[in-house]
């Protein structure tokens, strides 16, 4: 059943933004009477097409669902050239993250200037709500922005924070040290080419625990989404940890 996230008012009516109310009216070509499903405020409910000219959707019931991962994980993702970035957040996505950051290194070629960023961000929102609702997930992530390594804001830490490093592939059977259920998580993975060695230096001194993605080398879009899957296998499988 399709998904959107919308509000639903005081009288129990849906209220779409415009572009899905395209996508219900001319892309899904739905009619009066057919159902989709509706999140406001992290609620699932059982809607109702009540009319299409104009459109009209009414709430039926709420809908018990438990799909999210109880830890917040953050993914701190190195800008990356072509459409990476974009195949990174819809993973991410899908795969539970609660937010995301870009992060500008050493060895990041792409840079945004704050025009880029602005229409970038809307991008990358949209990215997420349409990952978000085809997974059937309750949230959309939080886009925290771009910022620099050196300026990392405070919301881009958890309780636990990692940095995946090629050099420690000989400590595979030690990745995620200390990884513990009801804390919060970030995960920070580096452009192509990886971090340099006084950039790790650097984040580890922040709090930053060195951490093993496996023996071989990743590409930065693979290693980001290995790492998220691994973390949401532990962090929802009870006999993992």
């Amino acid at each position: 059943m399709q998904r959107y996230f919308a509000s639903i008012d005081q009288n129990y009516f849906v209220h779409l933004t415009a572009d899905d109310e395209h996508h219900v009216l001319h892309v899904m070509r739905m009619k009066k009477g057919d159902e989709i499903e509706v999140v406001d405020n992290q609620k699932l409910f059982l809607c109702r097409l009540d009319n299409t000219n104009p459109l009209t959707i009414s709430m039926i019931h709420e809908i018990a669902s438990d799909v999210e991962i109880s830890e917040d994980v953050t993914l701190l993702f190195a800008l990356t050239k072509g459409d990476k970035i974009d195949l990174v957040l819809q993973k991410a996505t899908e795969l539970g993250v609660k937010k995301v950051a870009l992060i500008e290194s050493e060895r990041t070629v792409v840079k945004y200037d704050n025009k880029d960023l602005e229409k970038k961000s809307l991008r990358f929102k949209k990215i997420m709500k349409e990952a978000s609702e085809q997974s059937h997930r309750l949230i959309v992530p939080e886009f925290l922005g771009i910022y620099n390594l050196k300026q990392l804001p405070k919301e881009a830490f958890s309780d636990l924070n990692y940095v995946a490093y090629e050099k420690d592939a000989s400590k595979v059977n030690e990745s995620f040290e200390g990884l513990k259920k009801g804390k919060s998580i970030s995960i920070l993975i580096g452009p192509e080419g990886g971090f340099s060695e006084q950039e790790i230096n650097e984040v580890t001194k922040l709090g930053f625990i060195r951490t093993s993605l496996g023996k071989r080398i990743l590409r930065a879009e693979t290693a980001a989404i290995y790492a998220l899957s691994v973390l949401g296998y532990l962090l929802e499988n009870e006999k993992a940890l």
